[in-house]
């Protein structure tokens, strides 16, 4: 398992889950991949980097909720390597995919040279709703309270 090997590299370590921080973050997530959904037409580049934005908070919000973090260097790349292995996503492509979509996101808000194809869009927002999807089972299983709300 990628996560055992995650953790053999001391690359994960286990804290205190978070659902306080969670919680909101989680709800941040699907707000983003909301907000990236119905921009598409009007601005594909800007719905690309919310759609990243996303993939982000996710991760972020499933690994607090699980009680692990990212340790050492690439905690990006980490984080995205634990989220897919908590969610039962543990090919490799796929993270790296999101990897990659998160440093083009990053690139376009540092330079906005670089256009984003349609097909490039609708791939990452096919990504982002499988996994903030799969992610906020996760996070809301773990309080009851929240999915009374």
């Amino acid at each position: 398992m990628i996560f055992e090997q995650l953790k053999a590299k001391g690359l994960v370590e286990v804290v205190a889950a978070d659902l306080h921080r969670a919680n909101p973050l989680m709800a941040r997530a699907q707000k983003d991949l909301k907000t990236a959904q119905a921009i598409v037409g009007s601005d594909a580049e800007w719905a690309y980097v919310v759609a990243a934005h996303a993939i982000s908070r996710a991760a972020r919000a499933l690994a607090l909720a699980e009680g692990v973090r990212p340790r050492g260097r690439d905690q990006a790349r980490t984080l995205l390597q634990m989220a897919c292995c908590l969610v039962g996503e543990e090919d490799a492509s796929m993270v790296e995919d999101l990897y990659q979509v998160r440093k083009k996101g990053q690139q376009f808000l540092e330079s906005a040279d670089r256009p984003i194809s349609l097909y490039e869009l609708e791939s990452t927002l096919n990504v982002a709703e499988q996994l903030v999807g799969a992610a906020a089972k996760r996070v809301y299983a773990k309080d009851a309270q929240t999915r009374l709300l």
